[in-house]
């Protein structure tokens, strides 16, 4: 006998070897029980889960001679197996994916009004994929669905209920049929492997489920694929091992490996799991998609509390629940959305290496410093307000759980700071020379010559930065500045400043550290319309701000201050967002740090400064005059 498939050798014969599709068969049955059946029905759901199979079993319970009481059909006599060897005369199906035009559809109309075979009950039409059908082809069926002779029924069948035409729908009863559970497709497998006679690891069982997604046609396929492979030459059980490597895909062990390393802020770990995973030959491709449906299984599985359901063991279950707890919703969001991104840019022609794609991803996973987008942002600015609540409160400052590590994480560099007596500044904005008002314009001057506009005054030192008892002042530094230290100092900075000033100058925020040989200077990015107002602000307090800061820091830096984009990829990666600026010439950039050495340079009016001079005004916007 020549060799059949496992879903055609045990396709159901009848209602009750249905599987999963319990509401659909107890309402087919008490219709054909107590004779009400309507003259045409819809059977919608995804593929592999029945339609045609319960097309069938009605036909034959339609035309079954010996119908049982609970209304499934005896399966024993002539029309029942004429029907399941596909030979009864009243049966009558058509592919509407291959036959889909109106001539097919008109053929068939006509011989709806042909009367019924010697043994026949009802004349049943199964119309499969009807969806496909073409406008004139679902046209030309409406009329005839709607009033067919008393002896036909039809069953359309789609995969697509949405694409059917309403005029279609509305004249059938509609049943949609759904996707297995996995317990039941796990028991169903396990049921006919042991009809076949086959010893079948949990393992491979838990796999085959996974590969078919609940469609029990797609199962038995795998399954067959399962026998193919793990069966040797009379024998009775399956090689787990060769099953395993033959579906391919990653162990859950290395797809979990690549998640913790992410978790624990472990970017060597994290590249190294990916090696790992891809020397055993998958496409990196897959095993971003892999990984990314693992992280979704963890997501899903912290969201709900342990209680959604996991396609794979328990102990797998359990794993991914505490990886989950770990990494908190935040960050398993930000895993699927990162991942799911980086799956995007592998595809298409002019797509990267896809190893490199891979790689880049899960070390932006697994390092805060590295990350440019709003969920990455919010986790350290998350860390970064904790470091700023221990230095607030006088405690040591250590590692934040949840930061990446990196050189500025060190023990020494996190150690607590102690107080100082003073903290040397750079020379007041009024002690600076004076800029004569005609001179001609020149290069733009520095700040330093709109601060005052009074009497020129020998330079003298500043007096010491005074130390507020709230707060424990930090050590003079010895290092160099970090972009962290800047952020928290900043942020520390705003809490000391008035309500009007703060407003303002919170729209700048620092967004990199430049070094050259004089030293470290501060980038401050400010959005685009906001700059004007920002920088004058910035004039007006240069002093105030410079000096705090410093007494924050431990050391006087020099400030830039730049329009910046913050909504743009790569927003905080320190790179200018406009792209004629350079560094080292930067128009609207203003230097602190050079206040006090404008006294040759020319300067022009600074109306808002007279304004707020003058007549104790507040320039809120200056609008230039029309020319």
């Amino acid at each position: 006998m020549a060799f059949q498939s496992l879903y055609r050798k045990y396709r159901p014969q009848r209602f009750d070897a249905l599987v999963g599709q319990d509401a659909v068969t107890t309402a087919l049955r008490n219709a054909v029980r107590e004779g009400r059946v309507g003259h045409a029905y819809l059977f919608s759901g995804p593929r592999g889960t029945g339609k045609t199979t319960s097309a069938r079993i009605l036909a034959k319970a339609l035309n079954c001679l010996e119908l049982r009481p609970d209304g499934d059909p005896c399966d024993e006599c002539v029309n029942c197996l004429a029907v399941s060897a596909g030979t009864f005369p009243d049966l009558t199906e058509l592919d509407a994916a291959s036959n889909n035009g109106v001539g097919a559809v008109r053929d068939l109309v006509e011989k709806v009004h042909f009367g019924l075979s010697a043994t026949g009950k009802r004349k049943v039409y199964v119309v499969d994929e009807v969806h496909m059908l073409s406008t004139g082809a679902s046209n030309a069926l409406l009329k005839t669905l709607e009033e067919p002779p008393d002896h036909v029924v039809f069953i359309l069948a789609t995969t697509d209920p949405h694409k059917v035409l309403p005029t279609i729908r509305s004249r059938t009863q509609h049943f949609e049929f759904t996707l297995l559970a996995d317990d039941e497709l796990r028991a169903h497998l396990a049921d006919i492997a042991a009809r076949e006679h086959v010893d079948v690891a949990p393992e491979v069982i838990d796999l085959v489920v996974r590969q078919g997604a609940g469609s029990a046609r797609d199962a038995l396929s795998k399954l067959d694929m399962a026998f193919a492979v793990g069966l040797d030459h009379d024998a009775a059980s399956l090689d787990t091992e060769r099953v395993v490597q033959a579906f391919g895909g990653t162990g859950f062990e290395r797809r979990v490996a690549v998640l913790q390393a992410i978790v624990d802020d472990d970017a060597a770990g994290a590249l190294m799991a990916v090696q790992d995973a891809l020397q055993g030959g998958i496409d990196p491709r897959e095993l971003a998609e892999e990984i990314l449906a693992t992280a979704r299984d963890a997501f899903v599985m912290a969201a709900s509390g342990g209680r959604s359901e996991y396609h794979g063991t328990a102990a797998e279950a359990s794993h991914l629940h505490e990886l989950a707890r770990a990494a908190g919703l935040g960050r398993c969001t930000r895993v699927i959305e990162s991942l799911g991104d980086a799956i995007a840019d592998m595809r298409g022609a002019g797509a990267p290496d896809p190893r490199l794609v891979l790689e880049v991803a899960v070390v932006r996973l697994a390092r805060h410093d590295t990350a440019t987008d709003i969920s990455g942002l919010l986790e350290r600015l998350a860390v970064l307000e904790a470091r700023v609540q221990q230095l607030s409160s006088g405690a040591p400052v250590g590692p934040v759980a949840g930061s990446a590590a990196g050189p500025s994480d060190t023990p020494s560099a996190r150690a607590p700071m102690p107080k100082r007596p003073t903290a040397p500044v750079a020379p007041a904005a009024s002690e600076a020379a004076p800029a004569a008002e005609t001179a001609p314009r020149g290069p733009r001057p520095a700040l330093g010559a709109f601060a005052n506009r009074g009497p020129a005054a020998p330079a003298a030192p500043a007096p010491p930065v005074p130390t507020p008892s709230e707060s424990v002042a930090p050590a003079a530094r010895s290092g160099p500045v970090e972009l962290d230290d800047v952020v928290v100092a900043w942020s520390a900075t705003l809490g000391s400043l008035n309500s009007a000033t703060r407003a303002m100058v919170a729209h700048a925020q620092p967004v990199s550290v430049q070094r050259d040989s004089a030293g470290d200077i501060v980038v401050f990015g400010v959005p685009h319309d906001q700059f004007v107002a920002v920088r004058a602000r910035f004039k007006n307090n240069a002093d105030e701000i410079r000096a705090e800061l410093a007494r924050q820091l431990g050391v006087s830096v020099r400030f830039k201050l730049e329009e910046h984009d913050f909504g743009a990829p790569g927003a905080l990666s320190g790179a200018p967002m406009r792209s004629d600026a350079r560094a080292d010439d930067l128009p609207d950039d203003v230097d602190l740090d050079e206040i006090d050495d404008t006294a040759s340079a020319p300067a022009p009016p600074d109306t808002q400064s007279l304004l707020m001079r003058e007549l104790g005004a507040q320039v809120v916007e200056e609008n230039p005059r029309n020319a």
